[in-house]
């Protein structure tokens, strides 16, 4: 078995960990070096022909010259392809900027190592051995900050793509989302449930789509609670209940495809309990308009996603490993792993009255559903300082005597009172399975992030995806048993600075890494790592074609420059900017009132 050629003494150095990783491999790859006549040694791998037989290092040349056609030193260069570093090398020598060379096989990278010195190696960014996702984390750092990923190119040695393909369709599509995630002015239909937890999330997601200077349209179902309610006590039959609400939920979902084609929109995004059905989908894909959805539920737990998942053009969860293959295993391509968040405009430290701290405060906290596992353990701690809030509590039971408001549900801002106000949050997932905490307890609730983003200290129960997230000991405090919490919470009691540092690096951490903005930018990034040309671009009254129509009048350019990035400009949007202003009226703008009042004047008449 082959060792590291003494030539390269610079890797153990340079790349400990791939060192380690590679010095006594076995290639997956059958790997044949073979001379040429022009002294140049070459490379066949699984029977594919990796370099010239004749003369490699002139075959690098000649495809250098071709790829670095229009580069310019201010480009981020990706040598997809090691090979035996010829291509990689000969692009060195001529450009002098930012270089990324990426290889996902190790076998590959001894062979490399052990036939040739490669001494340009430790002038470039070497991208070995790494996952698609850690290979576009390298590339990301030789933007050095930038996000401008217009500015990679991908100069790509087509045997080595061969190879891997698998691997390469997965980081081409990556760097396609980065690129595209710049798109501006997108429309995205946000579709929220009639109530439950997943409501306030879509309107965070709404609300960070719109930071992120998209056009938002809130399709809002909660306004159908009422109905909900009230088909509840129509009738004693189910049969007879189950007709009224589906005849319910097909009204919300036709609603639906009418907003998304009235406001010309680019996408539809729908969280957990959002109503649909299969034939607006279908409509909705007809359109070109793909539709999202986010399951921030536990999959073992809440099974509809069997038949829905299918349906969706995109499929977005709070869990993976199990849960990804159980989706693969029934046809879901596009599917992707997306934590929950917190909306830093909501969740954040206060300045609370003292009315608010002897309402909201104490020294342990829960806020949440009485699942049972919670019922189980806090009965325990109901000697303590501990405010209970929440529903669905036994009110009956030991448990009553700290229960608040009687069971009721408090609003987000109340709710952020809370974390607010409270010493140390007791942060339980919920599981109707476990008496305590669940020890395969995996994806991590909103509570999580929302505390840490008021700068509230929080225990929570071990979950296998936290340590991701955050890290344990320093950002977060966590329990495995639920016999550890009253031992926590007398640490923590006596420990207020601790506690404050604590809390203080959880915040530091969501507003890092754990925003809905920076959620909701991942998810176009996926999306638009698929989608070519949004909807909205060939609709009539998008901005960029109305300003190429207007390009010969001046004025109206000037007028319609402001919508620049808005997407579809309707002439009702137009007419209410303008009546805002002050001054006298220009043309175009007195053109667009009179356009307007006509338009509503047709209206009437039922002419249009």
């Amino acid at each position: 078995m082959n060792r590291i050629n003494v030539q390269n003494p610079w890797l153990s150095r340079s790349f400990p960990d791939l060192f380690m990783k590679i010095r006594d491999i076995t290639p997956n790859l059958t790997l044949e070096v073979n001379p040429t006549r022009s002294g140049h040694p070459t490379l066949k791998a699984d029977g594919i022909q990796v370099h010239s037989s004749y003369d490699p290092l002139r075959e690098a040349e000649s495809i250098a010259e071709k790829a670095l056609s229009g580069i310019n030193e201010n480009d981020v260069l990706v040598i997809c392809g090691l090979g035996l570093g010829y291509l990689a090398e000969v692009i060195r020598q001529r450009f002098h900027g930012k270089l990324v060379v990426v290889e996902p096989d190790l076998g590959m990278i001894h062979k490399a190592l052990s036939t040739r010195s490669l001494s340009f190696i430790p002038q470039a960014t070497a991208a070995f051995g790494l996952s698609p996702e850690d290979t576009t984390k390298v590339i990301q750092s030789a933007l050095e900050n930038s996000n401008d990923w217009k500015r990679v190119r991908l100069i790509k040695h087509q045997p080595s793509i061969k190879l891997n393909a698998g691997f390469y369709d997965e980081l081409n599509r990556i760097i396609n989302g980065r690129r595209n995630q710049c798109v501006e002015g997108l429309g995205i239909l946000v579709v929220t449930p009639i109530y439950g937890g997943s409501l306030p999330v879509a309107h965070y997601c709404a609300s960070a789509f719109e930071r992120l200077g998209h056009r938002v349209e809130l399709l809002d179902n909660e306004i159908y609670n009422n109905a909900r309610l009230q088909i509840e006590s129509i009738s004693s039959n189910r049969n007879h209940r189950n007709q009224l609400t589906g005849l319910l939920t097909t009204l919300m979902a036709e609603s639906i495809t009418a907003k998304a084609l009235d406001r010309a929109v680019d996408l539809v995004f729908l969280t957990a309990q959002s109503p649909m059905s299969p034939n607006v989908i279908r409509e909705l894909r007809g359109q070109g308009i793909p539709a999202a959805f986010w399951f921030v539920e536990d999959w073992q737990y809440f099974t509809y996603w069997r038949d829905w998942a299918p349906l969706y053009d995109y499929f977005f969860t709070i869990q993976k490993d199990g849960f990804n293959d159980a989706l693969a295993r029934i046809g879901v391509k596009k599917s992707h792993y997306l934590p929950l968040a917190a909306d830093t405009q909501v969740h954040k430290p206060l300045t609370l009255t003292e009315n608010e701290k002897a309402e909201f405060g104490s020294t342990i906290s829960h806020l949440g559903a009485g699942y049972h596992n919670r019922q189980e353990v806090f009965s325990g701690l109901t000697d303590l300082d501990f405010k209970l809030w929440g529903n669905d509590w036994d009110e009956l039971k030991s448990l009553g005597q700290i229960l608040q408001r009687e069971g009721a549900r408090l609003t987000t801002e109340e709710s952020v009172k809370v974390f607010n106000a409270t010493d140390i949050n007791i942060n339980l997932h919920s599981s109707p399975f476990h008496n305590g905490v669940n020890p395969e307890g995996d994806y991590v609730n909103p509570r999580t992030f929302e505390i840490a983003a008021c700068e509230g200290f929080q225990l929570v129960d071990e979950r296998s995806l936290l340590p991701e997230m955050f890290k344990i000991g320093s950002e977060i405090t966590t329990f495995k048993h639920e016999s550890e919490v009253r031992e926590l919470i007398n640490h923590y009691r006596a420990n207020p600075d601790e506690r404050r540092r604590i809390a203080t690096a959880a915040r530091r951490r969501v507003l890092a890494e754990h925003t809905y903005e920076i959620r909701m930018a991942e998810v176009l990034e996926f999306i638009y790592s698929y989608e070519t040309t949004p909807a909205s671009r060939r609709h009539p009254d998008h901005i960029d074609n109305l300003l190429e129509e207007a390009e010969d009048d001046p004025e109206l350019t000037g007028l319609l420059s402001h919508y620049k990035g808005k997407g579809v400009v309707t002439v009702e949007d137009i007419a209410d900017d303008i009546r805002k202003r002050e001054g006298e009226l220009t043309d175009p703008e007195a053109i667009f009132l009179l356009m307007y009042e006509f338009r509503n004047w047709a209206k009437e008449k039922e002419l249009v």
